[in-house]
């Protein structure tokens, strides 16, 4: 298995081409989004099916939490992503204000 996800939705809405860890062949992606001081940071295992997502402010880590058991990551809009696992939602927001939103489903 692997999680679904189109590459050009996260081009899209992280405005720039993911960095590769490792090899390329092991699919582990760092997409990163930067507003003034606010940084946002995935870290996407597309094979072992687990993200890690971070905010940082002015270069310190508010925020961070890794989530596995992903299915599938999608955009909802230009400045919302919706990642779905079994149990629950997480949106990533880079709109009016940066943030991370965790729902059950």
């Amino acid at each position: 298995m692997f999680i679904k996800y189109d590459e050009s939705e996260l081009f899209e809405f992280f405005e720039s081409e993911p960095a590769v860890i490792g090899e390329e062949d092991a699919g582990d992606w760092i997409y990163t989004y930067q507003k003034d001081d606010f940084k946002i940071v995935l870290l996407l295992s597309t094979y072992e099916m687990y993200i890690k997502i971070s905010i940082c402010y002015c270069e310190n880590i508010v925020y961070t939490e890794m989530f596995s058991e992903i299915i599938e990551i999608n955009k909802l809009d230009i400045n919302t992503i919706k990642i779905i696992k079994n149990e629950k939602s997480i949106l990533v927001k880079k709109g009016i204000q940066i943030g991370v939103i965790v729902e059950e489903n």
